[in-house]
């Protein structure tokens, strides 16, 4: 029914973020729900997020450049901007290139870390803010024919 995970041959065996970026990303991760006024508390998906990226890395070698990369641009934004304003700019200035892929480094951190950050954020925690009743993180799995539901139905009025 489900499949082996995926990996890329040139991925690590055991890909984990490296510590100053991981814990940079997290700080990204929580100005999501700050910026998007989440209601639930990021500290719980704080082992969740690196599992994320190594996923990410596992699929895509290159994914741990990004990280990096990540990093380096948010700190340049933060020394530039000041913290709140440089995560608003991270989330809501348009690439140039938009929808060409990405060619700066801005570009880049937005396409491969903020967007699929935000995407997944919103995911995690935007189900409970924004009135979802079947929120409880992820859902249970797949939605197969003859088999129970792998979440919360609702009742027949």
């Amino acid at each position: 029914m489900y499949q082996k995970q995926a990996a890329n041959v040139l991925s690590p065996k055991a890909p984990v973020p490296m510590d100053d970026v991981e814990s940079s990303m997290f700080r990204l991760f929580v100005a999501i729900g700050a910026f998007w006024e989440l209601t639930d508390q990021p500290e719980e998906y704080r082992t969740r997020l690196p599992a994320f990226m190594a996923n990410r890395i596992s699929l895509d070698p290159k994914y741990r450049d990004y990280y990096a990369l990540a990093k380096r641009v948010i700190d340049g934004l933060i020394a530039e901007k000041g913290e709140r304003l440089a995560y608003e700019f991270l989330f809501t200035s348009k690439p140039r290139s938009a929808p060409a892929p990405p060619t700066t480094e801005l570009e880049y951190v937005q396409y491969y870390v903020a967007n699929e950050f935000i995407a997944y954020r919103l995911a995690l925690g935007g189900f409970a803010t924004f009135g979802a009743t079947n929120y409880r993180g992820f859902f249970g799995g797949a939605n197969i024919p003859g088999e129970p539901a792998p979440y919360r139905v609702g009742e027949v009025e």
